[in-house]
């Protein structure tokens, strides 16, 4: 964070951050992705005071944070992975890095300057953006699910489209994944010929949900795994909008793809009454070979760490609070953002520390456990940003450790941490859309409708019914 190239990023002035202050840049940046306060004067006391400094105004405070350039944040979360891969003590999955993107919308403050820099949904009520009352961004990660590390994000307005999120995410990290192997997941809305041959001309795997219409007149003739080919034409060559993509397509001349098809059912977790299974009819499109990776193994790789990805933004959002905000200033609104991506990452790291010291104390258990357990997420975000020493450390406080060395620290935090696990409970399915509740959730920030979604008033029953909209 202290860096010639993350100090020149976050300038938003030729002078800014160049004289000695009481708060300099390293003390704004900690203070994004530490606070968790309701308000900036806690936030403030508590950072202040744990950093044995003097504690300032809340008018300075945001004046630095507002001067503060949200390109910042973007640098050190890649130069965090790329120190965290240049350890080579992460996981793999048989020498491939699992990644998987995903997109979700930030709510953010009701202000003129939101709606003019990131703007919000259109329809036939609101039909211009001096209209828009609730501004949304796009936000976009890429993750690495097996280590909990966030290679890349972006803050871009409400209507930017996933897929050039993505290949920005892949541009970004470039020098981080050459020399490594590489499995990509993504869902649905990412599925198309360009991000395919991309993949294929970086050397990158992957493993894409389809949509039923996708390429049907191919997809219809395989049963369950098989191979099609896609042959490309002037109209295909004409909607690409990549010179690299459209040269290697062009080299090709057709698009060769793996198809797996996969029927799943599931049942409704609900004690009232015995219900029905539901049955879905998944595709997958991929570059896998079936020798390494049979079907089973590409529907379980899709679903199982796929779902890693969804879990980063219920952290971000639920646990890290990353949809309240103190200000509607564009510069701080971005940063706390970016912030708090950047302290999952922190607490990712945590994360997968406890995770292997659990495996190790129950290693052998086998049969005796009914769960397998996983750490508390919840629990190691409060720790991460209320541990006073940790904070010290990254400031560069001499005074941190007082004859206590880095390591036993960390390895006290991680014993600790270790301790406070949750069951993980396979095949729990709840209903989402059409479901009758009795009161409104009370948790505060929504994940996509997974887990709180849209509600509607029932007068006559005297409740609540999910909607999709």
């Amino acid at each position: 964070m202290s860096s010639d190239e993350v100090i020149r990023a976050a300038k938003t002035t030729k002078g800014g951050f160049t004289q000695v202050r009481k708060i300099s840049l390293l003390d704004t940046l900690l203070f994004y992705i530490f606070r968790s306060a309701e308000t900036t004067n806690k936030d403030i006391t508590a950072y202040f005071s744990k950093a044995e400094k003097p504690k300032v105004s809340k008018q300075a405070m945001f004046k630095a944070l507002n001067k503060t350039n949200p390109a910042a944040f973007p640098i050190i979360i890649r130069r965090f992975a790329q120190k965290f891969y240049s350890y080579h003590d992460y996981n793999t999955l048989d020498e491939y890095l699992v990644l998987a993107c995903d997109g979700t919308k930030m709510d953010l403050p009701p202000t003129p300057e939101m709606v003019e820099k990131y703007g919000g949904y259109l329809n036939q009520y609101i039909t211009d953006t001096k209209q828009i009352k609730k501004p949304q961004a796009s936000c976009s990660v890429l993750v690495d699910v097996l280590n909990h590390v966030v290679l890349d994000a972006l803050v871009r307005p409400c209507n930017t489209s996933e897929i050039p999120m993505l290949f920005k995410h892949l541009e970004n990290c470039e020098d981080i994944l050459r020399d490594k192997k590489v499995i990509l997941l993504c869902d649905r809305y990412y599925g198309s010929a360009e991000l395919f041959l991309y993949c294929m001309l970086h050397g990158y795997k992957f493993i894409v949900r389809a949509k039923s219409y996708t390429y049907k007149d191919y997809v219809c003739g395989i049963e369950s795994d098989g191979e099609i080919s896609v042959p490309f034409n002037k109209a295909w060559y004409q909607r690409m909008k990549r010179d690299d993509c459209k040269n290697y397509a062009e080299s090709l001349g057709a698009l060769a793809l793996r198809v797996v098809k996969n029927r799943f059912e599931y049942v409704m977790s609900t004690k009232k009454r015995p219900q029905e299974p539901a049955v879905i009819d998944t595709t997958y499109f991929t570059n896998l070979v079936q020798e390494q990776f049979p079907s089973s193994r590409i529907v379980e790789l899709y679903h199982v760490q796929r779902w890693d990805n969804e879990t980063a933004y219920f952290d971000i959002k639920n646990h890290l609070e990353a949809e309240r905000f103190n200000s509607g200033k564009y510069n701080i609104v971005t940063n706390e953002i970016y912030g708090k991506i950047l302290c999952f990452t922190l607490c990712g790291c945590f994360y997968e520390a406890a995770g292997e010291k659990e495996v190790q104390k129950h290693h052998g258990e086998g049969q005796l456990r009914k769960y397998d357990y996983i750490p508390n997420m919840k629990y190691i975000v409060d720790t991460v940003r209320t541990e006073y020493r940790l904070l010290q450390h990254l400031a560069g406080s001499k005074s941190a450790f007082c004859g206590l060395e880095w390591s036993n620290y960390l390895a006290s935090i991680i014993e600790d941490l270790s301790r406070r696990v949750v069951p993980v409970r396979p095949g729990r399915h709840y209903k989402r859309w059409k479901r009758w509740m009795q009161w409104i959730p009370i948790a505060k920030f929504r994940l996509d409708g997974r887990r709180n979604p849209p509600i509607e008033k029932c007068y006559k029953s005297n409740g609540y019914m999910t909607t999709q909209g």
